[in-house]
């Protein structure tokens, strides 16, 4: 049995779900306020990060350099990331998956979001994962969110 659904494995539809899917995740009333109020973010270079960073995890493209829990631990420090935000972007994020792209690589996506999500939330909800957070906005550590705003 085939499917009409292309799978993930080139850029160009790698890009296509990853616009799809953030167009979903900033119109959610949950989720948007995180990105566009509290990070602040600027919503290209976000698109642009995320995109590397799942080229690099499906395709082992060298392009991503970042630390993406240091950005997260920032962000838990700002507003605290409660299971609810963890299984809507997980939610959203397979729902549009599973709407658009089939095959191989999109079910590794779909195991990575999982594992990444679970590891992610369960990290930022231990007492080490809460107090580096807070460091981060205390500016004991190195804040991502800061750095980036600087430079917009």
């Amino acid at each position: 049995m085939s499917s009409d659904k292309p799978d993930l494995d080139d850029e160009g539809q790698l890009d296509a779900f990853i616009d799809a899917f953030y167009e979903r995740v900033f119109a959610d009333p949950l989720l948007a306020p995180l990105f566009l109020e509290v990070a602040a973010i600027d919503v290209e270079q976000h698109l642009g990060v995320i995109k590397s960073y799942w080229r690099k995890m499906l395709f082992r493209e060298l392009g991503y350099r970042r630390n993406m829990m240091a950005h997260h631990e920032a962000l838990h420090g700002l507003h605290y990331l409660g299971s609810a935000h963890f299984e809507r972007w997980l939610h959203l994020y397979r729902t549009t998956l599973a709407a658009g792209w089939q095959g191989p690589v999109a079910e590794r996506a779909d195991y990575l979001a999982v594992k990444i999500a679970g590891y992610m939330r369960e990290w930022l909800h231990t007492d080490d994962g809460l107090r580096r957070s807070r460091r981060r906005i205390a500016g004991d550590l190195p804040n991502p969110l800061d750095e980036e705003a600087a430079n917009h």
